[in-house]
C-alpha cells in the first residue's frame, strides 16, 4: 500500500496530522462504553440505560413504569428431553471379563488445577521391548504406576491413522490462555446447553477429556478404574502387537449391532446420511476442492463408529432445528451414543479421532447460544494444537482444520477477543509475512479462500491487541503504542488489498448486476459469483476491509484512497442476497450483522431482516439473535 509522498524513510511513512496526545503515555484509549449488568429487569429488557437505584430507578420512575429487580430465569420444554434409563447402548456389555481395582488419582486431579506442566515418563525406545517386559513373570511384582495407559484395543486403520498419533512432539501447553477457565463464560444463556440437561452433561464430559488428551503428551498416568495387574498386562500387550503387526484381518462386521445399539432403523439412517451428504458436508467442505466432509468421512465411518454416530447426530440436529423440532431424542440418543464411543478413542490421537471431534464441535455449534460459542471450541482447539495439525499440512487434517479454523474466527468476532488457536500457529511461519508467503506458494481456488479467513483472523487479532475492541480478557502484560499500532495496520491492509487485487478469475464474479439496472430495481446490486471459495471468500474480504477502515488510525492518510465503509457494507449484503447458497449462509450471519450497523434506509433494512429469516428458516442456523441486535442497533431508524 502506497502512502503519502514526500518521506524519505520507512520511519516516515507514516503522515501524522499533530502528535496524539496517547503518545504521552504509550497507550491507546478502549473504545466503547462500561457497560453493567446490575441494572433492574425492565431497563434490560428495554436494553434501556439503569441509574440502578434501588427499589425504583430513576428511568422506570420518569416513564411510571414497574421496576422489578431479579435474575432473568428462562424455562424451556426442550430443556426437559432426556435419554431414558432403557437406552440401550448405556448397558453395551463388554467384550472382556474385567476385574477392576480402584486406584487413587489424587495427585493428578491436582495437576489439572496448577499451571505447571508434570515433566512425562519418557517412552521406551523399543518397542519389542516393551511386549517382552510386559509378558515377563518379573512383571507381577511391578507397582501400578508402571502399566501403560493405552488404549482398548482396537482395529487401526492405516490410511486414515494420523502421523500425529505415535512419537510427536506436541504443543507445549505451559502458560496458554486457550485453556484457562475464563474463556467458559458461564453467564451466556447457552441454548439446549443449559444447567442440569443431558446435553449439558454430554458437553461437560467430552470438553473435559478433550482437555485431558491434549495436556497429556504421552501416557503418563493410569486409568481412573484399570483391570487386575495380570488383564492390564495381557489387554497392552495385545494393543502393542496390533500396533506393531498392522490391522487384523478378518474384521466382524457389526453395523446391524451398532444400529440395534443407537436404536435406527435402516430407513432412518437412510434419511440421515442423505441430508448429511446433500445439506451438511457442503457447510463443511465450503473452501476443500477435495470435499473431505462428504467424500472421504463417509467412507471412514463404515469402520469407524463413533465418527459413523458423530456424523449421524449432526444432521438429525439440523433437521430438527430446520423443522422446529421439540423433540430431541433422536439426535441425543446419537450424541450421547458418539461420546460414549469416542471417549476411549481420545488417546489414538489419529486423524478420524480428530475428526469425530470436529464433527461433534459443529453440531454443539448448531444448537449453542452464538455468545457461548468458546465454551464448546475450547477442547478441539486444544487438540488441535496438541497435535499440531496447520492450514497448509495437506490431506484431510487440513480440511479438518480449516472448518475449525470458521468456527474460530467466527467466534471471535462474536465475543470481540481472540482466535482460541493463536494466529502465530495457523500456518507455521509465525509472523504475518512468513505466512503470507506460505500461503502463496499454494496455487489453488481453496488455498486463496483459505488465505482471506487467515487475514481476518488477524484482523480481529489486531483489533484485540491493540485495545480497539473492550475485549474481556486483554492481556495486561501486552504494552503497545499507537506507531506501533499505526505500522501494524498499514502491514495487514496492504496483504488484505494484495489479495483482492491478485485473486484467480476463479474467484472474481460472472456477473454484476448494478442495482439501479435491475429490473425490477432492488435495494442491493446483484453480485453472482461461481463457486463457494469465491462467494464466501470475497465476502469475507470486504469484511476484514469493513472492520479495518472502521478502525483506521485517524492520523494516518494513504496516497490511494481505499473504497468506502459503506461500499464494503453493501457488497457483504450483495454477495449472500445474490447467491443462494446454504454452505455459504453459514458463515454469513456475522458479516452482515458488521455491514447491516452501517444501513440507514428502511429499505436496506427490509431486506436484511428478510435475508436473516430465510437463512434460518432453510438451514436451521439462528438469525434471529443477530436480526434483533441489529433492529436495536437501528433504533427510530427502523420500518
Amino acid at each position: 500500500m502506497a502512502v503519502s509522498e514526500g518521506t524519505d524513510s520507512a520511519d516516515e511513512v507514516i503522515k501524522e496530522s499533530s502528535t496524539p496526545p496517547e503518545q504521552a503515555t504509550g497507550k491507546l484509549p478502549t473504545s466503547g462504553k462500561k457497560r453493567s449488568r446490575n441494572g433492574c429487569m425492565n431497563c434490560r429488557r428495554k436494553r434501556r440505560k439503569c441509574s440502578e437505584t434501588k427499589p425504583t430507578c430513576e428511568g422506570c420512575q420518569a416513564r411510571s413504569e414497574k421496576c422489578e429487580w431479579g435474575i432473568k430465569v428462562t424455562f424451556r420444554p426442550e430443556n426437559a428431553q432426556t435419554v431414558g434409563d432403557e437406552y440401550r447402548s448405556l448397558f453395551r456389555p463388554s467384550s472382556n471379563s474385567k476385574v477392576f481395582q480402584i486406584v487413587d488419582i489424587t495427585a493428578e486431579i491436582a495437576r489439572d488445577y496448577i499451571t505447571e506442566v508434570p515433566t512425562p515418563e519418557p517412552l521406551p525406545e523399543s518397542l519389542d521391548e516393551v511386549v517382552t517386559e510386559l509378558i515377563s513373570p518379573q512383571l507381577q511384582d511391578f507397582p501400578p504406576k508402571a502399566i501403560l495407559d493405552l488404549p482398548s484395543p482396537v482395529f487401526p486403520l492405516p490410511e486414515i491413522t494420523s502421523s500425529h498419533s505415535l512419537g510427536v512432539d506436541f504443543f507445549d501447553f505451559t502458560g496458554s490462555t486457550f485453556l484457562s477457565p475464563h474463556f467458559s463464560d458461564s453467564t451466556f444463556e447457552d441454548g439446549i446447553f443449559v444447567p442440569g440437561s443431558q446435553y449439558q452433561e454430554l458437553h461437560v464430559e467430552l470438553r473435559s477429556k478433550l482437555m485431558d488428551t491434549a495436556r497429556s503428551t504421552v501416557p503418563s498416568r493410569v486409568q481412573s478404574c484399570v483391570p487386575s495387574r495380570r488383564a492390564s498386562v495381557d489387554a497392552t500387550a495385545e494393543a502393542l502387537q496390533m500396533l506393531h503387526d498392522g490391522p487384523v484381518i478378518g474384521i466382524t462386521d457389526i453395523d446391524e449391532e451398532s444400529r440395534r445399539l443407537a436404536q435406527l432403523s435402516p430407513a432412518q439412517e437412510y434419511v440421515l446420511w442423505q441430508n448429511y451428504i446433500s445439506e451438511v458436508a457442503p457447510w463443511l467442505d465450503k473452501f476443500d476442492i477435495n470435499r473431505h466432509f462428504e467424500l472421504v468421512l463417509p467412507i471412514w465411518a463404515k469402520d469407524v463408529e463413533h465418527l459413523k454416530y458423530s456424523m449421524l447426530a449432526l444432521s438429525a440436529r439440523q433437521i430438527e432445528l430446520k423443522e422446529h423440532k421439540l423433540e430431541l431424542a433422536t439426535s441425543l440418543a446419537l450424541y450421547q451414543h458418539a461420546i460414549h464411543l469416542l471417549s476411549p478413542a481420545l488417546a489414538q490421537r489419529t486423524t478420524v479421532v480428530l475428526a469425530s471431534s470436529v464433527v461433534l464441535c459443529v453440531l454443539e455449534m448448531l444448537s449453542c447460544s452464538p455468545k457461548a460459542w468458546r465454551r464448546h471450541l475450547d477442547g478441539c482447539a486444544a487438540l488441535i494444537q496438541a497435535l499440531g495439525i496447520t492450514g497448509i499440512c495437506g490431506g484431510a487434517e487440513q480440511a479438518i482444520f480449516w472448518c475449525f479454523a470458521r468456527m474460530d474466527v467466527c467466534g471471535g468476532l462474536i465475543s470481540l477477543e481472540q482466535t482460541l488457536i493463536p494466529m502465530s500457529k495457523w500456518i507455521g511461519g509465525g509472523a504475518l509475512a512468513e505466512d503470507v508467503r506460505l500461503l502463496q506458494a499454494k496455487d489453488n481456488c481453496d488455498t486463496k479462500a483459505n488465505h482471506i479467513e487467515y487475514l481476518l483472523g488477524r484482523v480481529v487479532e489486531l483489533l484485540c491487541r491493540f485495545g480497539r475492541w473492550e475485549q474481556r480478557h486483554q492481556d495486561p502484560n501486552f504494552v503497545y503504542t499507537h506507531k506501533q499500532y499505526v505500522s501494524h495496520w498499514l502491514e495487514l491492509f496492504d496483504h488484505i488489498e494484495t489479495w483482492y487485487r491478485n485473486r484467480p478469475q476463479e474467484l472474481k464474479p460472472i456477473l454484476v448486476i448494478p442495482a439501479e439496472h435491475s429490473d425490477p430495481p432492488s435495494t442491493f446490486p446483484t453480485v453472482m459469483y461461481p463457486n463457494c471459495p469465491a462467494i464466501s471468500g470475497n465476502q469475507l474480504y470486504h469484511t476484514a476491509a469493513l472492520l479495518m477502515l472502521k478502525h483506521k488510525p485517524a492520523s494516518l492518510h494513504l496516497s490511494t484512497k481505499p473504497r468506502s465503509m459503506l461500499w464494503h457494507a453493501r457488497q457483504v449484503c450483495a454477495i449472500s442476497m445474490s447467491n443462494s447458497n446454504h454452505a455459504c449462509w453459514s458463515n454469513a450471519t456475522q458479516p452482515i450483522w458488521i455491514a447491516g450497523q452501517l444501513m440507514s434506509h428502511t429499505s436496506e433494512h427490509r431486506a436484511i431482516l428478510e435475508l436473516y429469516e430465510r437463512m434460518e428458516r432453510e438451514m436451521g442456523w439462528a438469525t434471529k439473535w443477530r436480526a434483533k441486535d441489529l433492529l436495536d442497533h437501528w433504533g427510530d431508524l427502523q420500518s
